[in-house]
């Protein structure tokens, strides 16, 4: 009983909650406990308020996965001035968007399970296809390439985020090194010659070789 009316004092005044911070609050709490732990119900506690308030700012899970997306992306910086060819705007692109995916972890997994649609969306593939026209790319062949670097890095950082994000990079090192050692070696002489490059293939170095493969075929 007692608990429950301490629980009543502490909920915020009528009128005192936005849908910014309602969005912020959800961005806040999937990127800093998994996407998994973003619940109406927790993200009514972190807020201080009834869980049917939320649903003043918000219309369900779904718009509001939507919007934390959308809200997140407003944090990517692209190089500026971009470089003046198709080759260079597109590394550049793909360089922000990796480290603004890996700042708000949450990002990739949503736009795995989710079609993503929305003025930001729109707003980032017009500051895109501008200077990729100017360089020479027509921009039919523009928003593919985009996409094409977008669903790569995407996938990367999905990929990276277990092994070097969420863990040290030495942690991964040592379990391909405990897994290996459990073997008898004789029976992985290429493995064996390899095994300090493995480590790594969650790592910058591994996400640049593909970057410049993908980008290379694409400006080419």
């Amino acid at each position: 009983m007692r608990d429950s009316v301490k629980s009543l004092r502490r909920r915020r005044p009528r009128g005192s909650l936005s849908r910014e911070q309602v969005v912020e609050a959800a961005l806040a709490l999937a990127d800093g406990e998994g996407l998994e732990a973003l619940t109406m119900q927790t993200l009514a506690r972190r807020l201080e308020c009834g869980v049917m308030s939320l649903y003043g700012y918000i219309d369900r899970k779904e718009d509001l996965l939507d919007a934390i997306a959308q809200r997140g992306l407003r944090d990517l910086r692209l190089a500026r001035p971009l470089p003046p060819d198709v080759v260079g705007i597109l590394g550049a692109w793909g360089r922000a968007l990796r480290l603004n995916l890996i700042e708000h972890p949450s990002l990739p997994m949503i736009f795995l399970s989710r079609a993503v649609i929305g003025p930001g969306i729109l707003r980032g593939l017009e500051a895109l296809l501008g200077p990729l026209a100017r360089a020479g790319m027509a921009p039919a062949l523009g928003v593919h390439a985009v996409y094409a670097v977008l669903t790569y890095v995407t996938g990367f950082v999905a990929w990276e985020i277990p092994r070097t994000r969420r863990q040290p990079e030495a942690t991964y090192a040592a379990s391909w090194r405990r897994e290996f050692a459990a073997l008898p070696p004789a029976d992985f002489p290429f493995v064996g010659g390899v095994l300090d490059e493995l480590p790594k293939v969650a790592g910058e170095d591994q996400f640049e070789l593909g970057l410049a493969a993908l980008i290379a075929g694409l400006g080419g």
